[in-house]
């Protein structure tokens, strides 16, 4: 290789080799602020797959197993129209106009025990 060709490398590896803070403590990791609520993080994980629409109204919210992986059921109005999501351990929503026909139905059958909400 030529003097050229290394020069980037040699930069590289400088940038790398920062010296320690003084005090060698690492700085804390930034955490997400998770609420304590199991529904309340359900409506957050919901506010984002909806793209956080003004004038969300939840209601009728369960929380499944919350000893295990916390599922939640409820019903979120938007736009004028009612529809259900579940919410699971408080990382994946869906949302029935999401899905496809019946799939919700399904969905809260086997998660959540019931066709219907409220």
């Amino acid at each position: 290789m030529t003097r050229l060709a290394y020069a980037p490398l040699a930069l590289l590896g400088a940038c790398q080799n920062q010296p320690a803070p003084a005090n060698n403590v690492a700085a804390p990791a930034a955490r997400a602020v998770r609420p304590a609520d199991d529904r309340a993080l359900a409506e957050q994980v919901v506010r984002r797959r909806l793209r956080n629409p003004p004038g969300l109204v939840f209601s009728n919210a369960r929380v499944i197993d919350p000893g295990r992986v916390p599922i939640v059921c409820g019903d979120v109005e938007h736009r004028g129209r009612r529809e259900r999501y579940i919410v699971v351990d408080g990382e994946m929503a869906y949302v029935e106009s999401q899905m496809g026909a019946g799939e919700m139905d399904r969905a809260i059958r086997e998660n959540c025990g019931e066709g219907e909400l409220g």
